[in-house]
């Protein structure tokens, strides 16, 4: 979109490419052929897919911290609904884990939730068959149809667990 005077480099390249592949979830989501095409360009100037990959790596221990939030998950009227504990990164791994139970057959949204000072927060997934905004909204958080969060203050996991059932019931009671 620059014109063909504007020369990127290799550093540049990388870093927008890694930005196009995180807003798109790796070209799934709102994707069309100028998304490609700046992805080729971005090609040319020098981007290396493989190293961009390497940005988006986590350690073995977030890995596994990760995969038990994904494993606590229950599903209620479609939706995965994870809890976890705090941990210094789990701002970090609770998003990946709502993304990553998307992945799984019939779910149409995730919530995730963790204890985080001295309340309960959530990260909230879709892909656009259920609004997360509107769930998130209603718990006092926001965001956008397909990416939203909250937080719940001074409260417990299992009564906002409760209120998000709640929350959920009227929802597709709607």
């Amino acid at each position: 979109y620059f014109g063909d005077h504007v020369k990127i480099g290799k550093m540049e390249a990388e870093a927008l490419l890694s930005g196009i592949m995180l807003d798109t979830k790796n070209f799934v989501m709102k994707t069309g052929v100028r998304t490609f095409e700046a992805a080729a360009y971005l090609r040319k100037q020098g981007a290396d897919t493989v190293e961009v990959r390497k940005l988006f790596s986590n350690s073995m221990d977030d890995y596994q911290k990760k995969t038990r939030l994904v494993a606590s998950a229950e599903i209620y009227r479609g939706c995965a609904i994870a809890s976890g504990e705090y941990s210094e990164d789990i701002k970090l791994i609770a998003p990946q884990a709502a993304d990553e139970l998307l992945g799984i057959n019939d779910v149409i949204a995730s919530f995730v939730m963790y204890e985080y000072d001295g309340g309960v927060s959530f990260s909230a997934r879709s892909m656009g068959l259920m609004n997360v905004q509107v769930v998130m909204e209603a718990l006092g958080g926001g965001g956008n149809s397909t990416t939203a969060g909250g937080r719940v203050g001074d409260s417990d996991p299992e009564s906002v667990r409760q209120q998000l059932i709640g929350v959920l019931d009227a929802y597709f009671e709607k």
